[in-house]
């Protein structure tokens, strides 16, 4: 495992503490209109399926998850427009554009380190 820098440390859990966030947003967006509980869990699971991935640091994972996060951006502008004074859907919005910008932010610098690192690591190895 490459160690991070400080920046995508500091990347790594903004995007935990934002995903956690949005899903708490989802949940709390779905139960205000007495949605059952089922529905909550089948609204909240295209989020949970691509965090262990994530959790392993794998980047794939969270481009995909940036994907399925333009999905939940169209529901959340849609939820807003048709509650412009419900202070969840707006949350909803600012959480989700927050989530997408952290975790691109995330791919782009982990990218540059984990280049790095087998680029040195290759040096390293074609010396010997």
């Amino acid at each position: 495992m490459i160690e991070r820098g400080s920046k995508t440390s500091w990347l790594w859990r903004l995007l935990w503490l934002l995903w956690l966030g949005f899903v708490v947003q989802v949940g709390v967006n779905d139960a205000q209109f007495g949605a059952p509980l089922q529905l909550i869990v089948l609204h909240v699971i295209p989020l949970l399926i691509f965090m262990p991935g994530v959790a392993r640091d794998n980047l794939r994972s969270v481009i995909w998850l940036c994907f399925v996060i333009m999905g939940y951006f169209v529901l959340a502008v849609l939820a807003a427009f048709a509650q412009p004074h419900n202070a969840t859907a707006i949350a909803g919005i600012v959480i989700v554009v927050l989530l997408f910008i952290v975790a691109t932010l995330y791919i782009r610098f982990r990218g540059r380190e984990l280049r790095a690192s087998s680029g040195s690591d290759r040096a390293e190895t074609s010396e010997d």
